[in-house]
C-alpha cells in the first residue's frame, strides 16, 4: 500500500483523483486544493473541482492560502505520506515537493521538455501539432523542469477542439499516474534529467489576447486557434457591424484547396453557405459562433435569423 497526498484544482485533476481513489493499493490520506473563491457575481464562496470532490467523498481537505503556511507544513509531515501526487496546480516550494520518501510526482499535458507552461494542451492546438502526450516527473525547484519518469504519446485529430482533447488527456493521464504509483518503488520507470540548456516551445498562462483572431496570419493559424479556444473562452473576431464589439467562432472544420493565387489575402466570408476564414492554402469552415448579446448558436441557425452577407477582414472591414 503506498500513501498519498494528493494536489490539484480543476476538472483535469479531478478525473486522475477519481482514479487513484478506486485503484487498489493506493491510498489517499489527504487532498490538497485552492481555496474556495467568490463565484461570478461575488455572492458566495466556491470550491474548486477537487475541492468539491474531496468533500463529497468526506476526505480530509487542505485548503492553504499560503503553502509554506507553518500549520499546513505540520499537517502534512503528520500524514506521513509516501509520495504526493500533483496534478495541475500551482509549483511547490522546496519544503513541501521534497517530504515525502518517493519525492512528488507531477503529471504534465505535453511530452516535456516541449511545451513547459500552465497551458500546454492549448498550446498545442494552437501550434497546430498533430502529437502530444503526458509526461510524470519528479518536481523540483524548476517549473516543469524535474527528471522524467514515464512518458505517453497523444494524437491531435486535425479538427479536435481543447474540451475533446482534454477529456481524453485527463484519463490518459490517471492511467499514467496509475502506472507509475504501482511501481514507483521499482526500477521500471528510471528518471531521466531533462535538459535545462536545450530551447523548447514553452506553453505560458493564457491571456485575453490569447483568444482574438485578428493578429493571425493565415487561415489554418486561426483554425487552429478556434480549435484551442473551444469551448471556453471561445475564440473572437470584431463585429462588421459594430466594430468594438467581438463575436465568437466555435467548430472549425478545416479545408484543404491550395495552392491558389498567392494574392488571396486571409479574410472571411458570410453568405447562404456559411462562415469561412479562408486564405491561399485552404479555410475553416465556421460551425458554431456566438454574436454579440445573442447566446451561442450553430451557424445555419445564425444564418436564418440574420441578412449579413459580404467579404470582410479580420478586422471587421469590408474586404475588396
Amino acid at each position: 500500500m503506498i500513501r498519498i497526498v494528493f494536489f490539484g484544482t480543476p476538472d483535469f485533476a479531478v478525473t486522475c483523483l477519481l482514479g487513484l481513489l478506486a485503484a487498489e493499493g493506493i491510498e489517499v490520506a489527504a487532498v490538497v486544493s485552492a481555496p474556495d473563491r467568490p463565484g461570478r457575481r461575488g455572492l458566495q464562496l466556491q470550491a474548486s473541482p477537487v475541492a468539491a470532490l474531496a468533500r463529497d467523498r468526506g476526505l480530509l481537505l487542505l485548503q492553504p492560502e499560503r503553502l509554506r503556511d507553518e500549520d499546513f507544513i505540520a499537517t502534512l509531515q503528520s500524514l506521513n505520506a509516501d509520495l504526493f501526487a500533483v496534478v495541475a496546480f500551482r509549483m511547490l516550494p522546496e519544503v513541501v515537493w521534497s517530504m515525502p520518501r518517493y519525492g512528488s510526482l507531477n503529471i504534465h499535458g505535453s511530452l516535456l521538455p516541449d511545451l513547459r507552461g500552465a497551458a500546454p494542451i492549448q498550446w498545442s492546438i494552437a501550434l497546430g501539432d498533430r502529437l502530444t502526450g503526458l509526461t510524470a516527473f519528479s518536481l523540483n525547484d524548476a517549473i516543469d523542469e524535474g527528471p522524467i519518469i514515464a512518458q505517453t504519446e497523444v494524437a491531435i485529430g486535425p479538427n479536435e477542439t481543447f474540451s475533446s482533447l482534454y477529456d481524453r488527456m485527463a484519463a490518459l493521464g490517471s492511467q499514467l499516474a496509475l502506472s507509475v504509483l504501482h511501481e514507483i518503488d521499482s526500477k521500471v520507470h528510471p528518471r531521466i534529467d531533462q535538459n535545462r540548456e536545450t530551447m523548447h516551445r514553452s506553453a505560458p498562462k493564457l491571456g485575453p489576447e490569447f483568444a482574438k483572431l485578428e493578429s493571425l496570419g493565415t487561415a489554418k493559424m486561426v483554425h487552429n486557434r478556434i480549435r484551442a479556444c473551444d469551448s471556453a473562452p471561445g475564440a473572437s473576431l470584431p463585429s462588421p457591424l459594430n466594430p468594438p464589439e467581438r463575436f465568437k467562432l466555435f467548430s472549425s472544420y478545416w479545408h484543404s484547396v491550395g495552392p491558389m493565387s498567392s494574392s488571396v489575402d486571409i479574410h472571411y466570408i458570410i453568405d447562404n453557405e456559411g462562415i469561412k476564414i479562408i486564405d491561399a492554402e485552404g479555410y475553416a469552415d465556421i460551425l458554431e459562433v456566438q454574436w454579440p448579446g445573442k447566446r451561442r448558436m450553430q451557424t445555419s441557425e445564425f444564418l436564418r435569423g440574420s441578412l449579413l452577407r459580404g467579404s470582410f477582414t479580420l478586422n471587421g472591414q469590408k474586404f475588396d
